[in-house]
């Protein structure tokens, strides 16, 4: 018995000096991306010290917040970009334009003019890593975007645009694409009917409650202007044949913004390494139904770490 408890105690001992050891090895690096309107827009660069073999895929987070507040530190996003820094990636975490701080009200008009703002900001920020490409050792055919609730909404409206040839992308390369999206609680919002994708979009891993009050888990229409959301995506892409991967949770209000920051990464890896290394043309529809299903009333038990404010690292 004593033994076995030993036995335990060092394995324990020698996960934890593993994890310190890879977290000691991620160098972080704060860079200024783009200047607008006399405002700073600023980038955190995470990456593994370790040498790579190989050119490193790119992961960018985009927080959430509504466009009316959020930071690009917070210790459970921290967490979240480290994640993909020890497995190889340059991750990359962005601050981007609130367009409705301050709006108590917004009014349809501010709330287009504050996706699109976010939404060019995460584009720009593309550019500019794709400029990086070299220096940073980065595979350009392997740069994802990941993104929570507003960050998601600008996530899926920037695929969207590139995928629609929209004059707001123009500044890429003619053939770029994301090589995925990680969806958590968005929409593609824009002035139109329906969407209408010239080019086939990137694989994506749609994760959304089904009870989302927040941001639609189906669709929407507000006088122009049209909410698509993932269950509305998923009906496109599964008519159109296109690769993607509906992860339900039944029953679960807005808090799947933040979950997957936390308790997704098997599904999230798996999505990286099935759609996006091995380009599988899978369609997939999970549906995850807990016992008590997540609710933002319950944020300070489910995401703990995340509550702990805008501005805080993992480290304090």
């Amino acid at each position: 018995m004593k033994r076995s408890i030993y036995l335990l105690f060092l394995t324990l001992q020698g996960l934890t000096l593993n994890q310190t050891f890879a977290q000691k090895t991620i160098q972080k690096e704060t860079l200024v991306y783009k200047s607008e309107e006399g405002l700073e827009l600023k980038l955190d660069k995470y990456v593994s010290s370790v040498p790579a073999d190989h050119k490193r895929p790119v992961m960018i987070y985009v927080h959430g917040g509504g466009f009316a507040m959020g930071s690009s530190k917070n210790a459970l996003q921290i967490k979240y970009n480290k994640h993909f820094a020890e497995q190889g990636f340059v991750s990359i975490s962005i601050n981007y334009r609130l367009g409705l701080a301050g709006n108590q009200q917004p009014d349809m008009t501010a709330i287009n003019n504050a996706v699109s703002m976010g939404t060019e900001d995460l584009l720009d920020v593309t550019k500019f890593i794709l400029s990086k490409a070299e220096e940073w050792n980065i595979d350009t055919q392997k740069i994802m975007i990941s993104g929570g609730s507003a960050g998601a909404i600008a996530c899926l409206t920037a695929e969207y645009a590139i995928c629609s040839e929209n004059s707001v992308a123009s500044g890429l390369p003619a053939d770029f694409n994301y090589a995925g999206v990680i969806s958590h609680a968005g929409n593609v919002i824009v002035q139109e009917d329906t969407l209408n994708w010239k080019r086939k979009p990137c694989p994506m891993l749609l994760m959304h409650g089904s009870l989302d009050q927040l941001v639609s888990f189906d669709s929407k229409k507000v006088d122009n202007t049209l909410f698509a959301g993932s269950l509305y995506l998923h009906r496109q892409f599964e008519q159109a044949g296109w690769a993607h991967w509906l992860f339900e949770e039944v029953g679960a209000d807005h808090i799947v913004a933040l979950k997957p920051l936390q308790y997704n990464f098997p599904e999230i890896d798996s999505f990286i390494e099935r759609f996006v290394m091995k380009s599988s043309e899978a369609i997939i529809h999970t549906q995850w139904t807990d016992k008590t299903p997540g609710s933002m009333d319950k944020m300070f038990d489910i995401v703990p770490l995340y509550m702990t404010g805008w501005d805080k690292t993992d480290e304090e």
